[in-house]
Protein backbone atom coordinates (compact mmCIF):
# COMPACT_ATOMS: atom_id res chain seq x y z
CA UNK A 1 0.00 0.00 0.00
CA UNK A 2 1.45 3.38 -1.00
CA UNK A 3 1.96 6.23 1.47
CA UNK A 4 -0.85 8.19 -0.20
CA UNK A 5 -3.24 5.25 0.03
CA UNK A 6 -2.41 4.81 3.75
CA UNK A 7 -3.17 8.49 4.36
CA UNK A 8 -6.46 8.18 2.47
CA UNK A 9 -7.41 5.02 4.41
CA UNK A 10 -6.64 6.68 7.77
CA UNK A 11 -8.60 9.74 6.72
CA UNK A 12 -11.55 7.61 5.74
CA UNK A 13 -11.53 5.86 9.14
CA UNK A 14 -11.50 9.23 10.91
CA UNK A 15 -14.39 10.46 8.76
CA UNK A 16 -16.38 7.29 9.53
CA UNK A 17 -15.77 7.68 13.24
CA UNK A 18 -16.81 11.34 13.20
CA UNK A 19 -19.89 10.50 11.14
CA UNK A 20 -20.88 7.81 13.66
CA UNK A 21 -20.52 10.22 16.57
CA UNK A 22 -22.62 12.81 14.78
CA UNK A 23 -25.31 10.25 14.00
CA UNK A 24 -25.32 9.08 17.63
CA UNK A 25 -25.67 12.67 18.82
CA UNK A 26 -28.56 13.25 16.40
CA UNK A 27 -30.24 10.00 17.42
CA UNK A 28 -30.11 11.06 21.07
CA UNK A 29 -32.28 14.12 20.30
CA UNK A 30 -36.01 13.75 19.73
CA UNK A 31 -37.29 14.70 16.30
CA UNK A 32 -37.94 18.44 16.08
CA UNK A 33 -35.88 19.23 19.16
CA UNK A 34 -34.01 21.97 17.29
CA UNK A 35 -37.21 23.74 16.18
CA UNK A 36 -38.60 26.58 18.33
CA UNK A 37 -41.88 25.79 20.12
CA UNK A 38 -44.60 28.23 21.16
CA UNK A 39 -44.62 29.23 24.82
CA UNK A 40 -46.30 26.58 26.92
CA UNK A 41 -46.15 23.92 24.24
CA UNK A 42 -45.32 20.39 25.32
CA UNK A 43 -42.19 18.70 23.97
CA UNK A 44 -43.04 15.83 21.60
CA UNK A 45 -42.31 12.33 22.89
CA UNK A 46 -38.96 10.90 21.77
CA UNK A 47 -39.04 8.70 18.72
CA UNK A 48 -38.78 5.00 19.48
CA UNK A 49 -37.58 4.13 15.98
CA UNK A 50 -33.85 3.25 15.97
CA UNK A 51 -31.56 4.75 13.38
CA UNK A 52 -30.84 2.01 10.88
CA UNK A 53 -27.39 0.48 11.15
CA UNK A 54 -26.28 2.31 14.31
CA UNK A 55 -26.52 -0.79 16.51
CA UNK A 56 -24.33 -2.85 14.19
CA UNK A 57 -21.80 -0.03 13.91
CA UNK A 58 -21.58 0.35 17.68
CA UNK A 59 -21.09 -3.40 18.10
CA UNK A 60 -18.21 -3.34 15.61
CA UNK A 61 -16.49 -0.44 17.39
CA UNK A 62 -16.88 -2.13 20.77
CA UNK A 63 -15.45 -5.37 19.40
CA UNK A 64 -12.42 -3.62 17.89
CA UNK A 65 -11.73 -1.72 21.13
CA UNK A 66 -12.20 -4.70 23.45
CA UNK A 67 -9.44 -4.79 26.12
CA UNK A 68 -6.68 -7.24 25.33
CA UNK A 69 -3.87 -9.08 27.09
CA UNK A 70 -1.85 -5.84 27.27
CA UNK A 71 -4.41 -4.32 29.65
CA UNK A 72 -3.88 -7.17 32.11
CA UNK A 73 -0.35 -5.93 32.85
CA UNK A 74 -2.03 -2.95 34.55
CA UNK A 75 -4.09 -5.16 36.88
CA UNK A 76 -1.57 -5.02 39.78
CA UNK A 77 -2.22 -1.27 40.07
CA UNK A 78 -5.90 -1.76 40.95
CA UNK A 79 -6.95 -1.15 44.56
CA UNK A 80 -6.54 1.20 47.52
CA UNK A 81 -3.04 2.46 48.27
CA UNK A 82 -1.03 4.48 50.76
CA UNK A 83 1.43 6.79 48.97
CA UNK A 84 4.79 7.96 50.28
CA UNK A 85 5.79 10.82 47.99
CA UNK A 86 9.07 12.69 47.85
CA UNK A 87 10.52 15.05 45.27
CA UNK A 88 13.44 17.38 44.72
CA UNK A 89 12.54 21.06 44.71
CA UNK A 90 14.57 24.18 44.08
CA UNK A 91 18.10 23.92 45.41
CA UNK A 92 17.76 20.12 45.52
CA UNK A 93 15.76 20.33 48.75
CA UNK A 94 13.77 17.14 49.30
CA UNK A 95 10.11 17.34 50.30
CA UNK A 96 8.15 14.37 51.63
CA UNK A 97 4.40 13.94 52.05
CA UNK A 98 2.04 11.00 52.42
CA UNK A 99 -1.33 10.38 50.86
CA UNK A 100 -3.68 7.84 49.31
CA UNK A 101 -4.70 6.62 45.88
CA UNK A 102 -7.83 4.83 44.70
CA UNK A 103 -7.36 2.94 41.41
CA UNK A 104 -10.13 1.25 39.43
CA UNK A 105 -11.00 0.11 35.92
CA UNK A 106 -13.48 2.22 33.95
CA UNK A 107 -15.27 1.90 30.61
CA UNK A 108 -15.42 -1.90 30.71
CA UNK A 109 -11.74 -2.35 31.50
CA UNK A 110 -10.37 -0.11 28.76
CA UNK A 111 -8.80 2.46 31.09
CA UNK A 112 -7.45 2.49 34.65
CA UNK A 113 -8.53 5.55 36.66
CA UNK A 114 -6.27 6.57 39.57
CA UNK A 115 -7.42 9.34 41.93
CA UNK A 116 -4.79 10.42 44.47
CA UNK A 117 -4.23 13.05 47.12
CA UNK A 118 -1.17 13.87 49.25
CA UNK A 119 -0.38 16.44 51.91
CA UNK A 120 -2.84 18.86 53.46
CA UNK A 121 -3.66 22.54 53.75
CA UNK A 122 -2.40 24.92 51.05
CA UNK A 123 0.22 22.35 50.00
CA UNK A 124 -2.28 19.57 49.32
CA UNK A 125 -1.73 17.87 45.96
CA UNK A 126 -4.71 16.33 44.15
CA UNK A 127 -4.21 14.37 40.97
CA UNK A 128 -5.95 12.08 38.51
CA UNK A 129 -4.11 9.73 36.16
CA UNK A 130 -5.64 7.51 33.50
CA UNK A 131 -3.55 4.59 32.25
CA UNK A 132 -4.32 2.64 29.11
CA UNK A 133 -2.99 0.78 26.11
CA UNK A 134 -3.42 2.34 22.66
CA UNK A 135 -3.95 -0.66 20.39
CA UNK A 136 -3.41 1.49 17.28
CA UNK A 137 0.08 2.65 18.23
CA UNK A 138 0.87 -0.43 20.37
CA UNK A 139 1.89 1.82 23.24
CA UNK A 140 0.97 2.32 26.86
CA UNK A 141 0.10 5.84 27.92
CA UNK A 142 -0.68 7.92 30.99
CA UNK A 143 -2.90 11.00 31.01
CA UNK A 144 -2.03 12.83 34.24
CA UNK A 145 -3.76 15.94 35.61
CA UNK A 146 -3.30 17.71 38.91
CA UNK A 147 -3.83 20.99 40.75
CA UNK A 148 -0.21 21.92 39.95
CA UNK A 149 -0.82 22.63 36.26
CA UNK A 150 -3.48 23.63 33.75
CA UNK A 151 -2.33 21.07 31.19
CA UNK A 152 -2.15 17.26 31.21
CA UNK A 153 1.06 15.27 31.14
CA UNK A 154 0.79 12.67 28.37
CA UNK A 155 3.78 10.30 28.37
CA UNK A 156 3.69 7.05 26.43
CA UNK A 157 5.92 4.03 26.06
CA UNK A 158 6.24 0.31 26.67
CA UNK A 159 6.10 -2.47 29.25
CA UNK A 160 8.95 -4.88 30.03
CA UNK A 161 7.60 -8.21 31.37
CA UNK A 162 11.10 -9.24 32.53
CA UNK A 163 11.36 -6.33 34.98
CA UNK A 164 7.60 -5.79 35.48
CA UNK A 165 8.10 -2.11 34.60
CA UNK A 166 6.46 0.51 32.42
CA UNK A 167 8.78 3.09 30.86
CA UNK A 168 6.96 6.18 29.57
CA UNK A 169 8.42 9.41 28.23
CA UNK A 170 7.05 12.79 27.28
CA UNK A 171 7.80 16.42 26.50
CA UNK A 172 5.90 19.41 27.84
CA UNK A 173 6.23 23.17 28.23
CA UNK A 174 6.95 24.19 31.82
CA UNK A 175 4.39 26.83 32.90
CA UNK A 176 6.77 28.34 35.46
CA UNK A 177 9.97 28.63 33.43
CA UNK A 178 8.51 28.59 29.92
CA UNK A 179 11.14 26.07 28.82
CA UNK A 180 10.76 22.61 27.32
CA UNK A 181 10.51 19.80 29.83
CA UNK A 182 11.62 16.34 28.67
CA UNK A 183 10.90 13.63 31.22
CA UNK A 184 10.65 9.89 31.78
CA UNK A 185 8.44 7.89 34.09
CA UNK A 186 9.52 4.47 35.36
CA UNK A 187 6.65 2.58 36.99
CA UNK A 188 7.97 -0.61 38.62
CA UNK A 189 5.66 -3.29 40.01
CA UNK A 190 7.67 -4.78 42.86
CA UNK A 191 4.99 -7.19 44.07
CA UNK A 192 1.23 -7.60 44.51
CA UNK A 193 1.18 -5.02 47.32
CA UNK A 194 3.78 -2.49 46.21
CA UNK A 195 4.70 -0.45 43.15
CA UNK A 196 6.98 2.56 42.72
CA UNK A 197 6.79 5.50 40.33
CA UNK A 198 10.00 7.41 39.62
CA UNK A 199 10.14 10.51 37.41
CA UNK A 200 13.35 11.73 35.76
CA UNK A 201 14.11 14.95 33.93
CA UNK A 202 16.47 14.89 30.96
CA UNK A 203 19.23 17.46 31.49
CA UNK A 204 21.53 18.33 28.54
CA UNK A 205 25.05 17.04 29.12
CA UNK A 206 24.09 15.06 32.21
CA UNK A 207 22.46 11.79 33.19
CA UNK A 208 18.69 11.96 33.80
CA UNK A 209 17.93 13.55 37.18
CA UNK A 210 15.38 11.89 39.42
CA UNK A 211 12.94 14.51 40.69
CA UNK A 212 10.14 12.41 42.13
CA UNK A 213 9.58 9.04 43.76
CA UNK A 214 6.18 7.74 44.86
CA UNK A 215 5.98 4.45 46.75
CA UNK A 216 2.53 2.80 46.72
CA UNK A 217 1.71 0.26 49.45
CA UNK A 218 -1.59 -1.61 49.38
CA UNK A 219 -3.96 -0.71 52.22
Amino acid sequence: MSHLMRIQTAGERRRRTLALLLVLAAAARPAGADKPRPAGAQAPPPSAAPVAGIEDEIVRYMAVSRPGAEHRWLDPLVGSWTVDLRWQGAGRVETRVTGTSENRWILDGRFLLCDSTAGDGPSRIDGTTIYGFDSRQKKYFALSMSNLATYPMQPSGSYDPATHSFLLSGKERDEVTGGALVYRELLSIEGPDRHVLRVYFDVPGRSPVRVLEAVYTRR
